[in-house]
C-alpha cells in the first residue's frame, strides 16, 4: 500500500544559504529531527556533497539503522533512496525541493513510501508520525538557517521517582496540528480565573495529555495547575480535576522555546518503544518557569512518561 506525505515551510533567507543544509549530510545533524532523539547515534558520510552518491548511514540503538542516498539533483531538488533497516525494512523515496520566493525560500519534503497490504491500516498513523517529524525538521532547519543554529536542548534525564498531585484544569480535543494556541489561550483563561482574580498560586503548571489520536490527527489535553490552594474554589463547569499518581516516569528535559517541544516528546517515545518500557498513566509536562517572564530560550519544560 502506497501513502505520501509532504510538508513545507518559508524561511527567511536566500537559497543560496539554505542549500547547503540540505545538499550536504553534515550538515542534517544541526537540523535533523532524528538526530536529535539520539545524538551519540553511530553514523557515516561519504560521497561527494550535492553529487549523486553522497551517502548517509546510521546505526543506532533508539532511532533504529538505515541508510539515505542522494540518488537525482535536480536544479533545485534533491531526491534521496531511503532505505530502513532495523527495527523493520523499509524503503522510501523522498525530497527536499527550494523555490525562491520574495527573497525568500520554501523548502517542501516529500515521502513515497508503501506498507506491506496487510498494515495498510497503519498508513494513517504512519503518515500522521511522518509528518510530525517533518514539522519538527522544517522548524529546526528555519532556525538553522535564520538564526545560525537551534536555541534549544533535550535531554534524557533517565527514570525518576516522580511525586503525585491532585490538579484542576481545562481539557479540550483538537487538531494536533495548532494545538499550541488552543493551549495558551486556555493557560490565559487560567492566569485570569486563578491568579488575577483570585490572587492564588500554584505549585505546578502541568499539561496532562490523555488521548493522542494518531489516525485522525487529534490529540486530548488537559491544561492545568495543582490545586493545593483551591481544593474549596469553584472555578465553573468548564474545569475538571484529578489526580497525577506517585510512582517512577521516565523524564525528558527540554531547554528552549516552545516551539520544539515535539523534540522532547519525540525522543521519548521512541526510547520507551527502543527499551520495551510499558507506559502507565497519562504523560505530562511540567513547566518550571513562565513564558511571561521568562526568555524563550530559558525556558524549562520536563516531559514526564509514568511507568508500570
Amino acid at each position: 500500500m502506497k501513502f505520501y506525505v509532504e510538508r513545507d515551510t518559508l524561511i527567511e533567507a536566500d537559497l543560496e544559504k539554505v542549500k547547503p543544509l540540505i545538499a550536504n549530510f553534515n550538515n542534517w545533524s544541526s537540523w535533523s529531527p532524528w538526530n536529535i532523539i539520539e545524538p551519540t547515534c553511530k553514523m557515516d558520510i561519504g560521497g561527494t556533497p550535492g553529487e549523486v552518491g553522497h551517502k548517509m548511514s546510521w546505526d543506532g540503538e533508539i532511532i533504529g539503522a538505515g541508510t539515505n542516498t542522494l540518488a537525482k539533483h535536480d536544479g533545485n531538488t534533491l531526491t534521496y533512496d531511503l532505505e530502513f533497516l532495523k527495527p523493520w525494512k523499509s524503503k522510501a523515496v523522498t525530497s527536499l525541493s527550494l523555490s525562491e520566493e520574495a527573497g525568500q525560500t520554501r523548502v517542501t519534503w516529500t515521502m513515497d513510501g508503501n506498507m506491506p497490504f496487510f498494515m495498510f491500516f497503519m498508513i494513517p498513523m504512519m503518515k500522521t508520525w511522518i509528518g510530525m517529524d517533518y514539522d519538527r525538521g522544517l522548524r529546526m532547519m528555519k532556525e538553522v538557517a535564520e538564526k545560525g543554529s537551534v536555541n534549544a536542548t533535550t535531554t534524557n534525564k533517565g527514570v525518576v521517582d516522580k511525586e503525585g498531585f491532585s490538579y484542576v484544569g481545562i481539557s479540550k480535543t483538537v487538531p494536533i496540528k495548532g494545538i499550541g494556541e488552543f493551549m495558551k489561550k486556555d493557560f490565559e483563561k487560567i492566569i485570569e480565573d486563578v491568579v488575577k482574580e483570585r490572587g492564588l498560586k500554584a505549585e505546578h503548571w502541568v499539561s496532562l495529555y490523555p488521548k493522542f489520536d494518531m489516525r485522525g490527527g487529534q490529540m486530548t489535553y488537559i491544561a492545568a495547575i495543582s490545586d493545593e490552594n483551591l481544593k474549596d474554589v469553584d472555578l465553573g463547569p468548564e474545569y475538571q480535576r484529578g489526580t497525577i499518581p506517585s510512582g517512577k516516569a521516565l523524564e525528558i528535559l527540554h531547554e528552549g522555546p516552545y516551539d520544539f517541544l515535539g523534540n522532547g516528546w519525540s525522543m521519548g517515545m521512541m526510547y520507551l518503544q527502543a527499551k520495551k518500557m510499558k507506559q502507565g498513566s497519562i504523560p505530562f509536562e511540567q513547566y518550571w518557569n513562565s513564558p511571561l517572564e521568562t526568555a524563550p530560550e530559558d525556558l524549562r519544560t520536563s516531559i514526564y512518561f509514568p511507568l508500570k
